[in-house]
């Protein structure tokens, strides 16, 4: 059994306040238990919070947990100095990511914590802190955590955790090739079938999931004037489920502009959408605080 609980499902930056209470206000984090396995993705505010619940849980015993960021984005990252576990020493802290353009992941992490930015550097946390930097799939006990690189303004990966037949992917910070990436100029047709390619290489790792956490902050008008920053509209995110037969789709990474009143208009806009393309995929908007349970 796997069981996928929602600790940050807001994108870009944290927007806390009465407007967004039922869907939440932090930032990327999500958490995935399986057995004595703790598989943290993504590192936003809303690691503070699953810190915190994991100290109250496991007082006194040591923790191995392992954290896969999707990226470096301070939305993603933003939250790391106060995961508490990750100053205990008797804890051990795996981090997992891609590594920046020019830097690795640890030293964009170091950076964060700079005494300019913070008063505690990476340095002063638990010493049992190993990071890897992802280039072949990860096992950790039963489980297999594949990734496929994602199209972000930055080295972006989505993760898929297997689990015999069962499987979640996260893949958030994700914008369609169709319509966003431009052929060469002096090309013949082969090069205008690339976007479409990259779509379906995106949908076969979908294929089949029984959770798809995946990105929609914007709704096609909105997208239609913010194409190339790295983000799906609903209609995309909805299409590609489809297409993949995944089981749930969870619409996540909310827009900061996005009050609960309007995340409700999405996810009802997008259960009429898998209608329209003869899905069966549920549709649902990410909630901290909500959990979800495989098996």
């Amino acid at each position: 059994m796997m069981k996928v609980r929602f600790w940050g499902t807001r994108g870009s930056i944290a927007t806390p306040g009465v407007p967004t209470m039922r869907y939440g206000g932090n930032t990327s984090c999500v958490e995935v238990r399986s057995g004595n396995h703790i598989l943290v993705f993504d590192a936003g505010t809303g690691i503070r919070g699953l810190g915190n619940d994991l100290i109250r849980e496991f007082p006194n015993q040591p923790l191995e947990v392992h954290l896969f960021i999707s990226h470096t984005h301070w939305d993603h990252i933003q939250g790391f100095p106060f995961f508490l576990p990750a100053y205990r020493r008797e804890n051990k802290i795996h981090i997992y990511g891609p590594p920046g353009r020019d830097k690795s992941l640890e030293k964009i992490l170091k950076i964060q914590m700079d005494s300019d930015y913070f008063p505690v550097e990476l340095g002063d946390m638990n010493k049992n802190i190993e990071f890897h930097e992802v280039r072949d799939p990860v096992q950790i006990g039963p489980l297999t955590i594949d990734h496929f690189y994602l199209n972000h303004p930055a080295l972006c990966l989505a993760y898929r955790v297997s689990e015999g037949k069962r499987s979640v992917v996260y893949a958030t910070d994700n914008e369609p090739y169709y319509g966003s990436l431009h052929s060469p100029r002096g090309k013949g047709k082969a090069t205008s079938d690339v976007p479409d390619y990259l779509d379906e290489k995106f949908v076969e790792f979908l294929k089949g999931a029984e959770i798809y956490i995946g990105e929609a902050q914007y709704t096609n008008a909105e997208y239609n004037e913010k194409k190339g920053w790295g983000h799906s509209p609903l209609e995309a995110t909805v299409r590609f489920a489809v297409q993949a037969n995944a089981g749930q789709l969870a619409l996540y990474h909310h827009d900061p502009m996005h009050d609960d009143a309007f995340v409700d208009a999405m996810v009802n806009e997008a259960n009429a959408l898998v209608k329209t393309f003869h899905g069966a995929t549920k549709c649902i908007g990410a909630k901290e605080g909500m959990e979800l349970i495989l098996g």
